[in-house]
């Protein structure tokens, strides 16, 4: 099954998306943000009129990413844009700046995954967009397991797809950067995907769940609580800090980059953060009683959370 789309930008102006959608458009895909990670000034524009007309919808984020610090900026300057609102189809982190691929493909990765787990700590699907050539050459194995959206057409390229350009890799594919259709004044970059994002949900180990585990209590002094799974992430606005002896709701765990467990912990009913697992023992685990939740210790039980 292939589904047709488009993907979008500023360079596109106003685009009448009634006309769009009227023309069988199954997808777009917008850009997000910039560089300097400045808004796309049509961005909310463009969401708007595919939530409008019903389009299916990812996002694009070019990244001019050098290192790890600036490609996390980039992630939760996406997260922060967002605002929680729904996409069908993946954020994907596009990887085609000349200055990042000199850093060489190790460190490529580093920088594809440590703005992976931004995207879908929040909640939404992770893919990446980049020609065959970043494919074959640039692209390490390991990130080869995500979902990739392959930009391959000819030097003449005039608006058609080519059946003999179609990667055999992928679950997407740009065909043309020369396409017109109603709606937009001017080319349009157009799509093929094989996926069908909008029925399926995302998996499990991509969302973060919210629905207490355990009640954890706090074993150090003191104990960071941070807005990623890793030291590196900065500390939690709401609530920085944890003490000794502090009950947390455990919800979900994660693995840092350096491979230490980190627990994803609701604090005070209302704060979500992460905490180093080491540093949280089990006090109390849910058990179902006559279809409510409650809390055994040591095989009795008290009332709900």
């Amino acid at each position: 099954m292939e589904y047709r789309g488009i993907d979008v930008s500023s360079w596109q102006g106003v685009i009448d998306w009634k006309k769009v959608a009227d023309h069988g458009t199954e997808f777009a895909i917008i850009r997000i943000t910039e560089a300097g990670n400045a808004i796309d000034r049509y961005f909310e524009r463009n969401y708007a009129g595919c939530m409008e007309y019903r389009i299916p919808t990812g996002v694009y984020k070019f990244s001019y990413a050098l290192s790890i610090d600036e490609v996390r900026r980039e992630a939760e300057k996406v997260i922060e844009v967002l605002k929680g609102r729904k996409l069908q189809f993946p954020v994907f982190l596009d990887l085609e700046y000349s200055n990042q691929r000199r850093l060489g493909t190790e460190m490529i990765a580093r920088l594809a995954e440590a703005f992976r787990r931004i995207i879908v700590d929040a909640g939404y699907r992770f893919g990446i967009y980049c020609n065959l050539d970043w494919y074959r050459n640039v692209i390490s194995e390991e990130l080869k397991k995500y979902d990739f959206w392959i930009a391959r057409y000819p030097v003449d390229d005039n608006g058609t797809l080519i059946e003999r350009y179609r990667p055999d890799i992928g679950v997407g594919w740009q065909y043309t950067s020369k396409g017109r259709i109603p709606g937009i004044e001017g080319y349009v970059d157009r799509d093929v995907f094989y996926k069908n994002y909008v029925a399926e949900e995302p998996s499990d180990k991509e969302k973060l769940s919210k629905e207490p585990k355990f009640v954890g209590k706090v074993t150090a002094s003191a104990l960071n609580v941070r807005t990623g799974a890793g030291t590196e992430y900065p500390n939690l606005r709401e609530y920085p800090l944890l003490k000794r002896d502090n009950l947390i709701d455990v919800c979900d765990t994660r693995e840092a980059i350096d491979g230490t467990k980190w627990y994803y912990v609701r604090i005070a009913g209302k704060y979500f953060g992460f905490v180093a697992a080491r540093y949280i023992r089990c006090e109390m685990t849910p058990t179902s009683v006559g279809g409510e939740q409650q809390i055994s210790i040591n095989g009795g039980s008290q009332s709900p959370i």
